[in-house]
């Protein structure tokens, strides 16, 4: 996801859930006065900024950043292990993303509802099933591409407040990062079964070695991760 703030000088370069749709959120109300009206704009957030690039940036995954040659380059990353967590209790749980595809597809082999152990040791499966699942599961570097060293600043989300002051200072404006709604079911890392635990390491270990400089494996699973 790719958004181009030109008038303030700044881009964006999101992942998916790692707190995108605030931030586009948040810009949209200061370049506009008002809060996205999904149903005036006739979709959501990301579709109406990715519209605004799509005549500067040749590709979004992975992304053209040579196409925002001149503007400051931020993104925000996620601890890889709680963003999979997030997904399920998000796009699984709360969107129903799953059971909306098996619907209109069946696969009497997959759960429609499945519960985290049954989703997660079947991760690989359900992607191929589910492009919502594959689109908000696919690795880092899918979003952001090979080198971190590309941006201007790398916040982590557990950084949203000097996040905020930073804009604010380079805006030259107060930034005030507009709230999601979370789901309010909750998963944890270690009442997960160990195959469902050797998935989740297995299809981190990319976005980890990307992210090492932030985050690492095995300091992520010292304290109890929950999503």
């Amino acid at each position: 996801m790719i958004a181009a703030f030109d008038s303030f000088g700044v881009a964006f370069v999101g992942v998916p859930k790692c707190m995108s749709t605030s931030v586009l959120r948040s810009f949209y109300k200061l370049e506009h006065g008002a809060a996205f009206d999904r149903a005036a704009f006739g979709g959501n957030i990301h579709r109406f900024y990715r519209q605004r690039v799509a005549d500067r940036v040749r590709a979004i995954e992975p992304p053209d950043l040579a196409g925002l040659a001149g503007l400051w380059l931020f993104t925000i990353i996620r601890n890889p292990i709680r963003r999979l967590l997030s997904v399920y209790t998000n796009r699984v749980l709360a969107h129903r993303d799953v059971e909306k595809a098996l619907a209109k597809a069946p696969d009497a082999s997959l759960e429609p509802m499945p519960d985290a152990d049954t989703f997660f040791c079947n991760l690989p499966r359900y992607r191929a099933a589910v492009p919502s699942i594959r689109h908000h599961t696919d690795p880092f570097a899918q979003f952001l591409g090979p080198d971190l060293s590309a941006y201007d600043a790398v916040f982590q989300v557990e950084q949203a407040t000097e996040m905020q002051t930073t804009l604010s200072e380079r805006l030259g404006q107060s930034f005030v990062l507009e709230n999601e709604q979370r789901s309010s079911a909750r998963v944890q890392f270690d009442d997960l079964s160990d195959a469902a635990q050797a998935q989740i390491l297995t299809h981190t270990q990319p976005d980890f070695a990307l992210l090492a400089p932030f985050y690492s494996s095995e300091s992520s699973l010292r304290p109890t991760l929950r999503a």
